[in-house]
């Protein structure tokens, strides 16, 4: 397994683009680091404009191995920040703009390093006080604001070409869990680790021989949003980074810049099917989805709504710890399965070759036989080195042999298909696979943008959100839905806004159980 040096990652190999890149990037927002004209990028300033900072967080007292607290809200603005700040060896923790300030401080609470803080001017009021004594507080708009730079070199703080050398093993930069489940953990990477679960997905996106634009709309600190942006950066693509998943904006973007490759979070391609249904999505012949699990209702409206020959939708099982795990390529001649089928769980396809193994397991780490149901283990040459914040949970996930617990509950079919069941907190005892029978519901029932099935004492409870404009689903219609299904309580309908989320889109389903409790008192 080759091991990466600094010119291999995300400042490095910006700086090797900056002087090659064929055509300009594209964004949706501006940036106080880089100029964006009419909606362009010049890589070369991009890539100067990261060394500028690099030299400026120098120049204020950051250095290799601080660590550093990254709350900021655009997309170009994390880049510009993550890349000097890695350049220079230092490790940013990143905060989604979705996290709520409490949950933010709850989890720093624990983090036994000393930490820099680097804060948008709108978050600056979450964020008073430096975070300890002799630790910087830099404004991220106060830094570009002095004489238009972010500083200057000394002598003493010159800036190697690729930035500072660190070995492989040494923490790299940290990203947070969803926090579905509760306080969000923060998952260390490596240099090796973060490089492993780029080196894959480039393979996987030469194989795409993409030739037009590469969009992203996904959630800027995450750590599948970094290494794709270190795979496209690696594989010369242009990329279009949009900041914003608000329809008429992904309209406008997706009309002028005609991507070829999409991606975004699969809850966020639901509220896009109206775009699809369009022709807003006509360019694309890549779509792809990972962090949660996308309706195949979903993929059917976006795969008919490209006029590409060959469009496919790849769908990626994947965790903020090990990154991508399995995939599974859909096309528009899908073979329709039977209700059983369909309700024995999500399928999500195939181990990656030479990337991941993965296992199904008893309450005792004893293997089960195929198609039985049991905890999914994975063991994945990008897998993280630890959580800052909860370092026993990270021993508590890990096996012998370097297997890790996912803290998902599935089955793997005779040729090695992984079907996905649900959380393994979250099962259900009234059915085989909530996330199948959301599945099901959706697809038979197309006015409906979410459905969230939660098990109450009184049995499986769906929760459902209308689309925008939609009838409200009658007794008839949902009669005819669920007659060859599970037993279900009748529908709690909830307006889409109301349905607890995280900055992945992903249902925070103990959150929203909790407010249907406060509903009931």
């Amino acid at each position: 397994m080759r091991l990466p040096q600094s010119a291999d990652l995300l400042y490095g190999q910006l700086v090797a683009l900056s002087g090659k890149a064929k055509r300009t990037w594209a964004a949706d927002h501006t940036s106080a680091a880089v100029p964006v004209r009419d909606g362009e990028i010049d890589v070369g300033e991009l890539a100067e404009a990261t060394r500028r900072f690099a030299r400026g967080v120098q120049a204020a007292g950051i250095a290799a191995e601080d660590w550093c607290v990254v709350r900021l809200e655009k997309p170009l603005d994390v880049l510009v920040a993550v890349c000097g700040l890695t350049a220079v060896g230092a490790v940013p923790v990143l905060l989604s703009p979705g996290l709520e300030a409490d949950a933010a401080h709850t989890a720093l609470k624990t983090v036994p390093h000393s930490m820099h803080l680097l804060v948008a001017r709108a978050r600056a009021e979450e964020f008073p006080d430096a975070l300890a004594v002799d630790a910087a507080r830099l404004v991220w708009e106060d830094i570009w604001e002095q004489d238009g730079e972010a500083g200057t070199a000394t002598d003493t703080d010159a800036l190697p070409q690729h930035g500072v050398e660190r070995s492989p093993d040494s923490p790299y930069l940290v990203t947070h869990t969803s926090g579905t489940t509760g306080v969000p953990k923060l998952a260390v990477h490596t240099r090796a680790s973060f490089y492993q679960q780029s080196v894959i997905q480039t393979r996987m996106l030469r194989l795409l021989r993409l030739r037009g634009y590469a969009a992203f709309a996904t959630s800027p600190v995450h750590i599948r949003t970094l290494s794709a942006l270190l795979t496209g950066i690696t594989a010369g693509v242009s990329l279009l980074i949009l900041g914003s998943e608000q329809r008429d904006s992904v309209r406008e973007q997706l009309e002028r810049w005609r991507p070829e490759y999409l991606e975004t979070h699969p809850n966020t391609f639901v509220t896009w099917e109206d775009l699809a249904d369009a022709g807003v999505m006509s360019s694309v012949r890549v779509f792809l989805a990972t962090f949660d699990a996308t309706h195949p209702r979903t993929v059917d409206r976006l795969l008919a709504g490209s006029r590409r020959r060959l469009a496919v939708f790849m769908e990626v099982y994947a965790q903020s710890e090990v990154g991508p795990i399995a995939f599974h390529v859909r096309t528009r001649r899908r073979r329709r399965a039977g209700v059983e089928t369909e309700l024995a769980g999500h399928r999500v396809g195939h181990a990656i070759p030479g990337y991941a193994a993965i296992r199904v397991v008893d309450e005792n780490g004893t293997a089960v036989p195929r198609g039985q149901a049991g905890r999914i283990q994975v063991r994945a040459k990008g897998r993280f080195a630890g959580y800052l914040n909860f370092p026993e949970k990270f021993t508590q996930n890990l096996f012998e042999e370097r297997w890790w617990d996912t803290g998902d509950w599935g089955s793997l079919g005779r040729g090695g298909t992984l079907r996905l069941l649900d959380r393994q907190v979250e099962r259900l005892e009234g059915a085989p696979s909530g996330i199948a029978l959301e599945d099901v519901l959706l697809s038979r029932i197309p006015d409906l943008a979410e459905v969230v099935v939660l098990e109450t004492e009184e049995g499986l409870l769906p929760v459902i959100a209308g689309r925008p404009g939609a009838e409200p689903v009658g007794p008839e219609e949902w009669s005819a839905a669920t007659g060859d299904m599970p037993a279900l309580a009748a529908p709690l309908s909830v307006a889409w806004e109301e349905i607890p989320r995280t900055a992945t889109g992903k249902v925070r389903r103990e959150v929203l159980r909790g407010r249907l409790a406060d509903m009931e008192r």
